[in-house]
């Protein structure tokens, strides 16, 4: 997920040169591959996972439902421990968390004991976020963050690439998902290691939360339209992303080994997309640019369910291309409606709800539409309601703001 823009600019006489941070840099971005690693390497296993556990396809739904929950949950309440501790501390705290949930998780006896770590991955996985762009712009010059934040965004899009690899590989290897946890916790210890050994920043401490100015962002029109975008985006990133193995195996009879470079190779293109997006924002503008990614992802979607045949492998190619073209647009919509102040608290409010509902109620929604052998309509009714959403784009109103500004389309930084 493309990262927020940042509100305070540190001063760069204080700062060392790029070049000295970047293994620093490469060691708070490890840690965030590993991150969302954790939300995305169940997808690929879904199949083994249900024949464990006998589960429905809604029950294995729910499985992502719940990471998500935990991760929403920490994320709105991260503010109250990056105030009290470092936020290189927050972290350590996140990834050793992650790590010695992850371990529990692969070892779970039954499907209780499986949610309830899930549950506490979700948890831990959530206090990363916030701390981790703190640390960020703390060691890097206001004039690489553009540079940097490109480097820290390889993290979700290359996980995306790597999670149905990894599951060929130990696939191949007669292993299964429980090896891909543990695993993933072996490595969360690992970038730990490695973050605390090149990075030093990250010794400051974030403002305390105030309630009033909580209320005051939640009544605004427009962080109600943005937080269904994001939802909705990452409904149709993630959620489908989280789906698409099951619908392709289960209702499309594709083999399991081609199903998951297929996956692999349709998130490929994310790796680079981001720039060619935030080009037809700066032409077109953000809220124009925004309707028509908003659009296009719709119309993609409701082919995974309407495309015949072997012709639905051409939706899991271009699907993923349009839903990921709506973050840089929506990132520089939000950062035009909220000013500096209030844009780092409406950020805190919009990722954990956009992140509950499209990265744990969506995809526990297709899984029901496909315990009903309905996978399709679900496809199709998803892909509807998102083209339907851009029609509130002319209902956003962009006012107060001068053209200096406008955040850089690519990075939602303001120039």
């Amino acid at each position: 997920m493309p990262t927020p823009a940042i509100s305070a600019a540190p001063n760069n006489a204080t700062l060392p040169p790029f070049r000295s941070v970047v293994p620093g840099l490469l060691s708070l971005t490890g840690i965030f591959f590993i991150n969302f690693l954790t939300r995305v390497i169940l997808a690929p296993f879904l199949l083994q996972i249900r024949e464990d556990f006998d589960l429905t396809k809604a029950e294995a739904g729910e499985l992502f439902f719940i990471v998500s929950l935990g991760y929403s949950i920490a994320l709105l309440g991260s503010g109250f421990f990056s105030s009290r501790l470092e936020h290189r501390k927050v972290i350590v705290v996140s990834a050793v968390g992650i790590t010695v949930s992850l371990a529990l998780a692969a070892l779970s006896p039954n499907l209780f004991w499986l949610r309830a770590y899930l549950l506490l991955v979700g948890l831990f996985g959530g206090l990363y976020f916030p701390s981790g762009f703190a640390v960020l712009t703390s060691m890097v010059p206001p004039t690489n963050w553009g540079k940097a934040i490109a480097i820290h965004e390889l993290a979700p899009n290359l996980s995306f690439v790597v999670a149905p690899l990894i599951a060929e590989l130990l696939t191949s290897l007669g292993l299964n998902w429980r090896t891909a946890l543990a695993g993933n916790a072996v490595f969360s210890l690992i970038a730990v290691l490695f973050f605390l050994r090149f990075c030093s920043s990250g010794r400051e401490k974030s403002i305390p939360p105030r309630p009033a100015a909580y209320l005051r962002t939640l009544g605004q029109k427009e962080f109600w339209i943005l937080a269904v975008f994001f939802a909705l985006a990452i409904g149709a990133t993630q959620g489908v992303y989280s789906q698409t193995p099951l619908y392709l195996v289960s209702s499309r009879d594709m083999p399991p080994d081609w199903v998951n470079y297929l996956l692999a190779a349709s998130r490929f293109s994310g790796l680079f997309l981001v720039f060619w997006a935030g080009m037809i924002v700066d032409r077109l503008g953000p809220i124009p640019a925004l309707r028509i990614f908003v659009a296009l992802t719709g119309i993609a979607t409701i082919t995974f369910g309407l495309l015949p045949g072997s012709w639905v492998t051409l939706s899991v190619l271009i699907q993923p291309t349009m839903a990921g073209c709506f973050f840089p647009a929506g990132f520089a919509v939000l950062s035009m409606i909220f000013p500096a102040q209030t844009r780092p608290l409406a950020i805190s409010l919009i990722v954990p709800m956009a992140v509950l509902a499209g990265g744990g109620l969506i995809p526990a929604g297709l899984g029901i539409f496909g315990d009903h052998d309905l996978f399709p309509l679900g496809f199709m009714i998803l892909g509807g309601i998102i083209f339907g959403s851009a029609a509130l784009t002319w209902a956003l109103k962009i006012s107060g703001l001068e053209e200096q500004q406008q955040p850089d389309p690519t990075t939602g930084q303001t120039s």
